[in-house]
């Protein structure tokens, strides 16, 4: 075997697989695969330490949902020096490059030699802990939107028994209805015990926010850096995406790019603001007296707190003392 050290490793990652490069300090690779499991994961960390890859090496992953957060959990508490990045950074590089088709030992080899040309890239410091909580308020959203259908079914089907004069028997619709609220109940209860010392401080420091709507917002940024106040605001897909051709200019909309029920918690905690927060009311209140409409203007509430969030939590330019 090849015994030279290794500069970077790459590791491209789908549901049921990893496709890992090593690159070596002599521009070499070798791509390897295994399952995307604990047993697989093991076995590539065992292939590591074969390779004499030491645990200053960068481990480049691309953020696939939620597919690539056991790879990364696991390497990173072998201790290597694990970088999660955006898949729009793997693109611009995908790009440049001769061979742009999509191929697993590419993409790894990829996404190794970023390893080298992006010194700067964040390291990944998430926990069990804060990715289990992360997929709680993930879940709380999802099963709030089942229920918001079910009940415009049961609707549906109340008003169709009113107009066929039919009869049915809706009490399993009802209780699926009211065993979903008492779980949402049990997953909020457990968000508010579990929040962050920064969503607390929040709470207790801006009015018309909750501490457990905080402690959502902050779960489901959790693990992401931002740049400046623009990249947050872009990453919750509340940014303007303007509609250009030459002369012409539509009508401007947000991108909703990113998480629609994080949008919705956004837009839910902006309504909270403008009605309960004087700061964030009068400043609804100047955008409306310009003819704004009102869910554009909610809108600009949702941003404005966010460039709160942004200096209180990344920039710490912001104190409650």
């Amino acid at each position: 075997m090849n015994t030279s050290l290794v500069s970077s490793i790459g590791i491209d990652v789908s549901k049921s697989s990893l496709s890992f490069a090593t690159l070596r300090v002599d521009h070499s690779a070798v791509v390897k695969s295994c399952p995307n499991s604990e047993d697989g994961i093991d076995s590539m960390l065992s292939f590591f330490k074969e390779c004499k890859a030491g645990i200053t090496v960068p481990c480049v992953i691309e953020s696939t949902g939620d597919y690539h957060l056991r790879c990364a959990l696991m390497v990173a508490d072998a201790g290597f020096k694990v970088n999660v990045i955006n898949p729009l950074i793997t693109k611009q590089y995908q790009r440049v490059s001769v061979r742009n088709s999509k191929d697993d030992s590419v993409d790894a080899v990829r996404l190794a030699r970023i390893g080298l040309l992006e010194p700067n890239l964040k390291q990944f410091k998430a926990t069990k802990q804060s990715i289990g909580l992360k997929k709680v308020v993930a879940s709380v959203g999802k099963l709030d939107h089942y229920k918001q259908q079910l009940k415009a079914h049961l609707k549906q089907l109340k008003d169709a028994e009113l107009l066929l004069g039919m009869k049915v028997n809706l009490s399993q619709l009802e209780k699926t209805i009211t065993s979903i609220e008492k779980q949402i109940d049990e997953f909020e209860a457990y968000i508010y015990d579990h929040a962050p010392k920064e969503a607390i401080e929040i709470a207790n420091g801006v009015r018309g926010v909750s501490q457990a709507s905080v402690a959502k917002v902050l779960s489901l940024l959790d693990g992401h850096e931002f740049a400046d106040k623009h990249k947050l605001v872009a990453f919750t897909g509340l940014d303007v995406a303007a509609r250009r051709s030459g002369a012409w200019k539509g009508r401007e909309r947000i991108s909703k790019r990113g998480n629609p029920h994080f949008r919705k918690l956004l837009f839910q905690m902006a309504w909270g603001l403008k009605q309960h927060n004087i700061v964030y009311r009068e400043y609804y209140q100047r955008m409306r007296e310009r003819g704004k409409h009102y869910f554009t203007c909610l809108i600009a509430v949702a941003r404005k707190f966010l460039r709160f969030l942004f200096a209180y939590v990344w920039k710490k330019s912001i104190s409650f003392s």
